[in-house]
């Protein structure tokens, strides 16, 4: 996981808007959640974050199950190791909330490169676990295999994620926050997006990329927050 930016990208401004304008980012999730029939409009209960004395900020991440509550991770834990690798890095989420029994895992994105990533298991045994989650995932080899060689890498594998909670009597939805405006304050050269179309065309050709099903796409909800708002 990379360090935090000071001012912009995806972890800081959910930082931000988690710490000065969290009630304004329910809003948002929620009015999003509402138009989905996936909640009466009760608050997201936030989920605090472990502490990591070997960053700059202190804090690490929720990852893999440990995004869950201690009931559920002791239920599930033989399950997901047999499920997914678990050496390398496993799902690092930004951020995750609870909606009543539903479990919300979130994905802050500010910069439209943030959502091509390529596997970077080495091992054949984790190589060939990942594919084999795939197939549970998309119940199609070749299209796993597919998965498993595009760049659409992170989200294919937050899928599988998904499905695993599925299979486990787990109620879960991913939530991608995506960003406009978020990097006007780097130096990198990077550039903020400015719309929500722009977000749009990168997630409509991971989709295709993926070939996922209706089902498929109504495990992902789409947030997007204006950064010079709030």
């Amino acid at each position: 996981m990379a360090e935090i930016g000071y001012g912009y990208g995806s972890e800081w401004q959910l930082l931000r808007y988690l710490g000065h304008h969290r009630d304004y980012l329910n809003k948002e999730i929620l009015k999003q959640l509402k138009h989905l029939n996936l909640t009466n409009g009760e608050t997201p209960q936030w989920k605090d974050y472990p502490v990591n004395e070997n960053r700059l900020s202190m804090d690490g991440e929720l990852t893999g199950i440990e995004c869950f509550n201690e009931e559920i991770q002791s239920r599930i834990q033989t399950e997901w190791k047999t499920f997914w690798p678990q050496s390398g890095s496993s799902h690092n989420w930004d951020g995750v909330f609870t909606i009543g029994e539903k479990w919300f895992l979130v994905e802050a994105k500010a910069h439209l490169d943030e959502t091509h990533q390529k596997c970077q298991a080495k091992s054949e045994d984790s190589i060939k676990k990942i594919i084999d989650a795939f197939i549970v995932t998309c119940d199609d080899e070749e299209l796993a295999k597919k998965w498993y060689q595009s760049d659409c890498y992170q989200l294919a594998n937050r899928l599988a994620f998904i499905k695993f909670c599925e299979n486990q009597g787990i109620e879960a939805k991913l939530v991608y926050i995506n960003f406009l405006n978020g990097w006007i304050k780097n130096e990198t050269g990077i550039k903020s997006v400015e719309t929500e179309d722009d977000w749009k065309k990168v997630w409509d050709e991971e989709y295709k990329t993926l070939s996922l099903t209706d089902k498929q796409k109504e495990s992902i909800v789409h947030v997007y927050i204006d950064c010079l708002k709030g």
